[in-house]
This record gives C-alpha cells, sequence and structure tokens, in this order.
C-alpha cells in the first residue's frame, strides 16, 4: 500500500445515504477507485444522532458493507476496505459509542459540520472527543462558510490536534476554491484530500486527478498521512501557520 492512495471519505456503500442507490452503482465507483490507484478504501456514510441510533446505523452500514464485499470477491477486486462514518457535528457526540463510529479498528473519526451555520460549542465538543482519545478529522474544510470567514478557527482546532480533510473536486474545478485550498494548504491546515465521491456522474471519485493539481511534494505528503490513518498510525503534520488578515484579505 506504500505507493498506492487511499481513499478516507466516501458514500459508496448501497442504500445506506446520499451516494450509490444500489449495488451496480456501488461497484461502479468501486472500479473508478481502484482505476485511479486507490488500494483501501474506508467507508463513510453519513450518520446523523438526531435521525437514527448509533445501533440501527451500524447495523445497516454492516449489511451493505458485506454487500460489497462479497461483490469484490465475485468479480476478483483487490481493495482493503474498512467501515467509518462521516459523523454529523453534535455537542452529544461524546456521548455516544464513538468507538462504532471510528474507522474500524483506528482511533480517527471524520466529523462534518453544517454549512449553513456556524454551531455552538465547537471547541468544547472536540475537546471531549479527543479526551476519549480520537483524533477528529474535520470533513471538507473549504465547505463552511464560517471557517472561510475566519480561517483561524481551523488553525486552532489543528493546533489543538485536529487533522483537516479536503475535497479533490475543489482543487480540480479550479476557480475560487481551489485558490483558497491552495492557501490552506500553503498554512499547513489541510493533512488529507479525499473524494466524497457519491456517484459517477455528478460527485465522481476524482482522487488522482485532485493529487494532481498539487505539488508532487504536498501530493506525497497527503498520500502518506492518508495511508498511515488507514492504518491507524499518527501522522507527523508540518507547523501550522496562523493566518492574517491584511487588506482586506487572508495572507
Amino acid at each position: 500500500m506504500s505507493n498506492a492512495l487511499v481513499e478516507l471519505h466516501c458514500h459508496i456503500l448501497p442504500g445506506i445515504d446520499d451516494g450509490a442507490k444500489d449495488l451496480d452503482m456501488s461497484m461502479s465507483l468501486i472500479r473508478k477507485e481502484l482505476q485511479d490507484g486507490a488500494a483501501g478504501i474506508v467507508f463513510t456514510p453519513h450518520f446523523h444522532y438526531e435521525r437514527i441510533s448509533v445501533e440501527q446505523f451500524t447495523a445497516r452500514r454492516k449489511a451493505a458493507f458485506l454487500q460489497v464485499s462479497a461483490a469484490c470477491r465475485a468479480e476478483g477486486l483487490r481493495l482493503a476496505g474498512k467501515m467509518g462514518a462521516e459523523v454529523f457535528y453534535s455537542t452529544a457526540l461524546p456521548s455516544l459509542d464513538l468507538r462504532q463510529l471510528a474507522f474500524a479498528g483506528s482511533n480517527y473519526i471524520l466529523i462534518e459540520f453544517p454549512t449553513t451555520m456556524h454551531p455552538p460549542g465547537i471547541d468544547e465538543t472536540l475537546y471531549a472527543i479527543r479526551a476519549q482519545g480520537y483524533t477528529p478529522i474535520l470533513a471538507h474544510v473549504e465547505r463552511y462558510p464560517f471557517v472561510t470567514e475566519d480561517p483561524t478557527l481551523l488553525y486552532n482546532w489543528v493546533c489543538d490536534g485536529c487533522l483537516a480533510q479536503i475535497n479533490a473536486s475543489g482543487l480540480v474545478r479550479e476557480g475560487r476554491t481551489a485558490h483558497w485550498l491552495l492557501k490552506l494548504l500553503k498554512w499547513n491546515l489541510v493533512h488529507l484530500l479525499c473524494t466524497d465521491c457519491h456517484s459517477i456522474d455528478t460527485r465522481p471519485p476524482n482522487l488522482k486527478d485532485g493529487m494532481a493539481q498539487i505539488s508532487s511534494s504536498t501530493a506525497k505528503l497527503l498520500q502518506k498521512n492518508a495511508i498511515d490513518v488507514y492504518l491507524n498510525k499518527e501522522i507527523s503534520i508540518k507547523e501550522p501557520i496562523e493566518p492574517k488578515f491584511r487588506f482586506g484579505r487572508w495572507v
């Protein structure tokens, strides 16, 4: 796996969230991941504390994971797979059985914030999660307006021990989002690149294309980080640089 890509954020499991609707779509997504060089995938369907219990969620996830695993074996596809979740933020998260929501066999947990508001209690909630021995991975940090408006929030979370993930599509599409992502990378505030893929057409697996938009040294670092997270190793991060607001822009 040392030279391979690893996908840590995707919605490939069939019929469990707004990603793959059935097994055929799941397998199309997996074939594309393999074509791009992925050797390992953590399957991360959405988990919303307010909508489903941890027990119900893990039962549905396991059933979907077993379907995909059997289909991969039937096709002879060589793929390392783990169960995980994209956990929607709630101040109640520290009270849940986080072991069931973290990446299988690891202390890493993927957490998504709302994109419509700056929710209360983030600092305290992330602290409580870390106090239980888990490392929060903050999903697609480029999508939160409150972070774009004040990236020192992200700087503080990273300094406190969180990791930040960005979506490859933001780099592939170029434009303003890509420009912002390159700033986050320059400030050492990004540690993982994933696809967050949902479908072949509208939100496809594009990890290889995303890696091609950044320098080879940065791509190698993000690649190694993903492998280490998959293997539950501690990643070595570069010292974050605090963004400064000068002359009407963040530098």
